[in-house]
């Protein structure tokens, strides 16, 4: 009993340190991002638009300092629930948990800011704070200046993760190990979809702000140049992860932890990336600010809700700036980000449902039994049917190979699904693997690694199998 303790709790805790190095720190550049959203010198008010004479007003100051408190008491408390997840043994429950205290260090923080938004907002209108929005403004000089993202500068990173891929697939062919060329593949893909969103955010739309053309040019220049940066960085350190993912297939022994501690960090710098270029183009907004002299009717509080959800049906764009933190956001009267938003939407639905899945297959025990001459794995549905007729061959064991999961489940409690064997194919698992028994069967189409709950239900099995295959 011991042992089985002290292997679930390792693997418990492999999966504990990985939420806690990717998600952690999620909290904190939320918090920062957004603990400042209603600073006079930001160019809106909690997602308002508010002259910058009504910005140090007895009222606007009150909303700004009980958001802030709310923010920090809120920050303060979810940076210490985690400390509950070390006490929780039970991988599907620390998953569970982890993805809800997720959940809430996303909403929290837009909550308060959307009631910092409608306070802000009945406040303008109570006292007359109000701005006339007539024209939309066109400068055709932002038309004139140059895209910053072209194939040329992106070809060599390219070019540099299609070379291990196609290695990978070349070298290792027939190997034991054939599902990691595929996770190579996977990245180098990346490498090529990081390129698109370049290509993309380049003809996105860069918004009028002056009356001065160049002005205008200068601003967009920046702003275009900033987000080349970002993806450039985001493509060669997609190209450089993918090369180390390469290298890994040359060495078997400790590969998943190599794996996992490779994910993290290129996660990590993929992230810290990400917040220095938004720290760039929050800086491009601050220095231009003193110059924005247009109201555009683009710009209008009425586009907005709650100052987070941009919906304008006179602009036929998919993106625009954000009003709150740093970056983009979608125009959900536009179908692409409407079908964008709603896909955010199902995928965050879809979060508790996955738990509550992954809950019920930890704590549902395998069952296998013989029917009919045939021997039924179930667990929340009948997984495997070997009939006892096609077994070729069959071995108790005690011991098993080092699996890689292809697809299935790889709990600490359980292995059901797809796995390879270093150099010796693909095979069928169902087993616990705490027991100290399991079956090697071989039969004309299939290998598998069976057992049952327990080692006294896969005894019962193998004397069934005693009994009738000869």
């Amino acid at each position: 009993m011991e042992r089985k303790e002290g292997k679930h709790m390792t693997t418990t805790m492999i999966l504990q340190i990985i939420f806690l190095v990717t998600m952690y720190p999620l909290l904190f550049v939320i918090y920062f991002l957004l603990r400042n959203a209603g600073g006079v010198d930001k160019a809106y008010i909690y997602g308002a638009t508010l002259k910058k004479e009504y910005r140090t007003e007895t009222e606007v100051i009150e909303i700004t300092k009980e958001y802030k408190q709310k923010m920090k008491r809120a920050m303060i408390v979810l940076a210490i629930v985690p400390i509950v997840s070390f006490f929780i043994p039970y991988m599907s429950i620390n998953m569970t948990f982890w993805m809800l205290w997720l959940l809430v260090v996303c909403f929290f923080p837009m909550y308060y800011a959307a009631k910092a938004n409608v306070k802000v907002q009945e406040l303008k209108r109570k006292r007359g704070w109000y701005e006339n929005y007539e024209t939309s403004y066109v400068d055709l000089k932002i038309a004139c200046v140059p895209r910053k993202v072209s194939i040329k500068t992106f070809l060599a990173p390219l070019v540099c993760s299609f070379i291990p891929v196609v290695v990978s697939f070349v070298v290792f062919r027939g190997y034991g190990y054939r599902i990691y060329p595929w996770i190579v593949a996977t990245f180098g893909a990346c490498t090529l979809l990081f390129y698109v969103a370049a290509v993309w955010t380049d003809k996105q739309k860069i918004m009028v702000i002056s009356t001065d053309s160049n002005v205008n040019v200068n601003y967009a220049r920046a702003k275009k140049k900033a987000w080349k940066s970002f993806w450039m960085w985001c493509i060669w350190i997609n190209t450089v992860f993918t090369w180390f993912l390469f290298g890994l297939l040359f060495i078997r022994e400790r590969f998943t932890w190599a794996l996992i501690i490779g994910s993290v960090v290129y996660g990590f710098i993929i992230m810290s990336v990400t917040i220095v270029v938004l720290k760039k183009l929050n800086a491009i907004e601050k220095s231009y600010e003193d110059k924005k002299d247009i109201v555009d009717a683009a710009d209008d509080d009425r586009n907005w809700i709650f100052g987070m959800i941009y919906y304008n049906k006179n602009d036929k764009h998919y993106m625009t700036q954000t009003r709150f933190g740093m970056g983009t956001t979608v125009n959900v009267a536009n179908k692409a980000g409407l079908l964008t938003e709603l896909f955010g939407i199902v995928a965050l639905l879809s979060i508790p449902v996955v738990c509550i899945w992954m809950i019920m297959v930890e704590f549902t025990p395998l069952q296998v039994k013989v029917e009919n001459d045939v021997i039924i794995c179930e667990q929340l549905d009948v997984e495997y049917e070997i009939p006892l007729a096609q077994i070729k061959e069959y071995e108790v064991i005690t011991e098993l190979p080092d699996f890689i999961k292809v697809t299935g489940t790889g709990m600490d409690n359980q292995l059901l699904g797809t796995f390879e064997v270093y150099r010796k194919g693909m095979f069928k698992v169902f087993l616990n693997p705490q027991n100290d028994k399991f079956i090697y069967i071989v039969t004309e189409e299939q290998q598998y690694y069976i057992g049952g709950m327990d080692d006294a239900m896969t005894d019962e099995i193998i004397m069934i199998i005693q009994e009738k295959v000869n």
